[in-house]
């Protein structure tokens, strides 16, 4: 009987977290809006299975509304706090609020009809009293899902693990809102508190399981770092600092006349990638770019017309490269590409599409043709550091250079 139930309960978990975790990981391809709508509409079953179904699990008789799917429920709910921001997670928070709100006003309007509609007095009383009962589990819901947040928040200061975070996070909520309810079904309907137990116990070891199912998602498929708490003055609005500070720091990581990412961009995120690659023993090759005889471009046609240049370069060069190679202005008319996972012919047949690529496109407004000149290194062949790809690509560039004295083309004016 113990096997057949602790079975039993798994397998409703990993139906019930594969799919909702599954929702969650293509969340930008189907929209968030999917997942919060089955995460919705599982409140509806865990609220009927909570009152209807009772399970045997070994020694303990837990309801898999109660235990499984409100546990389960409290954690994705954090998980989407984790990952996206409070100007998201409050939005199913707000809803579950609202909706249960709106159920229960028509309930309580359904049971004051008189009996002579054919409504059985018994189910009038049953009706009111769950009325109130979802009234307070409303609310505790709301409450559990601030303090969840604020306590989660508090925890990262300390700079716990993940997975604790979560646990303490989950188990210290779940804890509340267990004593919470089952102290109004004690108090308003004579339910004994040693009802409470078994259901307490499951839960707990329910926060067990999904944290360690959450703390594997996080860190194998969407690679979560704990962040630090924030000041919590205002809750929905100071808890979105997240999302403003990304943005903030996208922006500040941006060259602001080209797009190109810049200097201060490069040195978080480059070495990085250099590490990474020769630790996984993958491929990894550079690319600096720079214009032919910029200067005299600059002289002749005004700084105005160089600007032009070098954002027409960022956009050629962002074309021609995949999505997933960043593209850095190292200053003035250098720039640099990353290619992750490029061997040393990938990285020579993109360098010679930018050249060709140079060498065809026309700039709108410009009375000559754009001419680059481009270096390529290699890791681990010209080094194992950032650094030292920076300086074989560099004296490759200049050697090109040597060889063939940049210049720039005039374009013929029309003819009249």
């Amino acid at each position: 009987m113990l096997l057949t139930g602790v079975a039993s309960s798994l397998a409703q978990i990993a139906i019930y977290y594969g799919v909702m975790l599954t929702l969650f990981r293509y969340r930008r391809m189907l929209g968030i809006g999917t997942f919060f709508c089955a995460l919705c509409a599982l409140t509806f079953a865990e609220t009927y299975l909570a009152i209807t179904v009772f399970v045997t699990v070994g020694p303990l008789s837990i309801s898999p509304g109660s235990v499984l799917l409100f546990s389960g429920k409290l954690l994705l709910l954090l998980l989407v706090y984790i990952r996206e921001d409070a100007e998201t997670v409050r939005q199913p928070i707000y809803g579950l609020l609202l909706g249960n709100l709106i159920i229960t006003a028509i309930v309580v309007v359904v049971s004051m009809q008189p009996q002579t509609s054919g409504i059985h007095p018994q189910a009038v009383t049953t009706i009111s009293e769950s009325a109130w009962l979802s009234i307070w589990g409303t609310f505790l819901l709301f409450v559990d899902c601030i303090a969840m947040i604020i306590l989660y928040e508090k925890l990262c200061r300390f700079r716990l693990p993940l997975v604790a975070c979560i646990w303490i996070t989950g188990a210290t909520i779940l804890i509340f809102d267990h004593i919470a309810f089952f102290s109004a079904l004690n108090i308003y309907f004579g339910v004994p508190l040693g009802a409470a137990r078994d259901g307490l116990i499951g839960k707990l070891v329910a926060c067990s399981i999904y944290s360690a199912i959450l703390w594997a998602y996080l860190h194998f498929m969407e690679h979560h770092e704990v962040g630090i708490g924030h000041d919590l003055r205002d809750v929905f609005v100071a808890l979105t600092y997240r999302q403003r500070f990304e943005a903030l720091d996208i922006e500040a990581k941006l060259d602001v006349l080209t797009g190109a990412r810049n200097r201060r961009a490069l040195s978080q995120e480059g070495p990085r990638l250099v590490r990474e690659a020769i630790t996984a023993n993958r491929p990894m090759s550079v690319l600096v770019v720079d214009i032919d005889a910029f200067k005299q471009v600059n002289d002749e046609f005004g700084h105005a017309a160089g600007d032009r240049a070098l954002k027409f370069l960022v956009d050629l060069v962002k074309a021609t490269v995949r999505d997933t190679d960043p593209v850095y202005r190292l200053g003035g008319d250098e720039f640099l590409v990353l290619l992750p996972d490029a061997a040393p012919k990938d990285a020579a047949r993109v360098g010679e599409d930018l050249r060709q690529a140079a060498r065809t496109a026309a700039m709108p407004e410009s009375p000559w043709s754009l001419r680059i000149s481009v270096g390529q290194a290699s890791a681990p062949d010209d080094g194992r550091a950032l650094d030292d790809l920076l300086e074989a690509a560099d004296q490759r560039l200049y050697a090109g250079k040597a060889r063939r004295r940049g210049h720039y083309q005039e374009i013929p004016a029309p003819a009249n």
